[in-house]
């Protein structure tokens, strides 16, 4: 848009709040989306603030600027702007200032790569930054009780109609959990801790297939595992063979018909996935919000969430763990899905009697747990692959928190369904 479209706009809205600025009541009018009258707008939000009114005198007052009383009257005056077309006005000032913002972003981006700043950390702190700008300001935040109301009362009756299918919730396959969880919802972080080799990957490749056998539109983000690692759990939890068994292909003539049965039974789900093993929280939020464009995203693991990294590194281990996972937090929000986190425990509970992890066991838990809507710990007994494993569902920001029994196949690296009757309130 050129300027002069940018001009009529905010005259067109200084017009209204001089005329009539009731009618701004109710709208999101951000200041940074103006030029030249960025001065009276977030002069009026101050006076507004104050619990007056805002009007030419009031405002030229507060500015302080000799000519500021003259120029608000002739644009109260002399410009014609329709209180019915405010919207108008704004979603045009806010796509100006958003292509503005990405237009800066990149010229600082090459300033930056000319001036000789790496290439990994600039491209990262560019993706992130238009992101930000174009997902945050294309959503209207601001809410009546009567629309909050009604957008509830519509999500009522969406979970009400949905009862016979197993509820609106996301299914992990884990009935007891399910349960518990009310399914997994979208905006909704979802951290899955356990120690490591007791099966986080597993945990979440087994919710990831089985959303995807539904019709779900799931993904992956791998730090650890390259794609082909993860096609052989998928192929051994698809086929019955032995996970030990396709790594070594140490195969019979007769497993061949299920290879090929398993993976013909996958090859078409809609599962994506992105195993680079360097990844910021900006790579992240680029790739997510590239699935969810191209075809949709219902669904997202992130494994896992230590390995990701902040755009820059503060230097502190905390700090910068707590920024990913208020990352995580926001992709969750911005795409409106679930997004689980898979995270390492430390070994604090291998030296207690009781060896059931805790959501303190996180490894710097501080800002996970406070981000976290769901924290679910994973525990099975070392020695016994026989006995049950449980999750344990130590937080739980829409419900109970419970332990769940459930089984850990590890030959096939599977987490499945035990019996319903194993649900313990914690």
């Amino acid at each position: 848009m050129s300027q002069t479209k940018q001009t009529k706009y905010e005259e067109a809205v200084v017009h209204i709040l001089l005329n009539r600025p009731a009618a701004l009541a109710g709208h999101e009018i951000d200041e940074k989306w103006f030029t030249k009258w960025r001065p009276v707008i977030s002069t009026a939000k101050a006076i507004a603030a104050a619990g007056n009114e805002p009007d030419m005198l009031t405002i030229s007052e507060h500015i302080k600027r000799p000519s500021m009383l003259g120029e608000l009257n002739q644009v109260r005056n002399g410009t014609h702007a329709a209180a019915e077309n405010l919207p108008k006005y704004l979603d045009g000032l806010r796509s100006i200032y958003q292509a503005a913002h990405v237009q800066q972003t990149l010229s600082s981006a090459l300033a930056e790569l000319q001036g000789g700043a790496a290439l990994e950390e600039v491209l990262g702190r560019m993706m992130q930054s238009t992101l930000t700008a174009v997902a945050t300001e294309s959503r209207n935040y601001n809410h009546s009780i009567k629309q909050a109301l009604g957008d509830f009362v519509d999500k009522l009756e969406e979970a009400f109609d949905a009862r016979e299918t197993g509820g609106l919730g996301l299914q992990t396959g884990i009935s007891a959990l399910d349960r518990v969880l009310g399914g997994m919802h979208p905006t909704d972080l979802l951290v899955v801790g356990a120690r490591p080799a007791v099966g986080k990957t597993a945990f979440g490749l087994s919710v990831l297939l089985n959303l995807a056998k539904t019709g779900k539109r799931v993904g992956i983000i791998s730090t650890e595992m390259a794609a082909r690692q993860l096609m052989l759990r998928v192929t051994a939890a698809n086929s019955g063979i032995a996970g030990t068994a396709l790594r070594d292909a140490n195969l019979q003539d007769a497993d061949w018909p299920n290879i090929t049965a398993a993976i013909n039974r996958v090859a078409n789900l809609d599962f994506r996935i992105f195993d680079k093993p360097n990844v910021t929280i900006s790579d992240v939020a680029l790739q997510s919000k590239a699935w969810a464009i191209d075809g949709g995203l219902d669904f997202m693991v992130v494994d896992y969430l230590t390995r990701i990294k902040p755009v820059k590194s503060s230097g502190n281990q905390t700090i910068d763990i707590g920024e990913v996972a208020i990352g995580l937090k926001n992709i969750a929000r911005q795409i409106e899905i679930p997004v689980m986190a898979l995270a390492q425990l430390n070994r604090s509970s291998t030296k207690r009697a009781d060896k059931r992890p805790n959501m303190a066991d996180l490894r710097d838990s501080g800002v996970i747990e406070q981000e976290a809507d769901q924290i679910l710990l994973l525990h099975r007994d070392d020695d016994d692959d026989l006995a049950p494993a449980e999750i344990i569902v130590d937080k739980n920001r829409h419900g109970e928190v419970a332990t769940v029994r459930c089984c850990y196949l590890p030959q096939t690296m599977q987490w499945t369904n035990l019996a319903d009757r194993y649900v313990d309130a914690a």
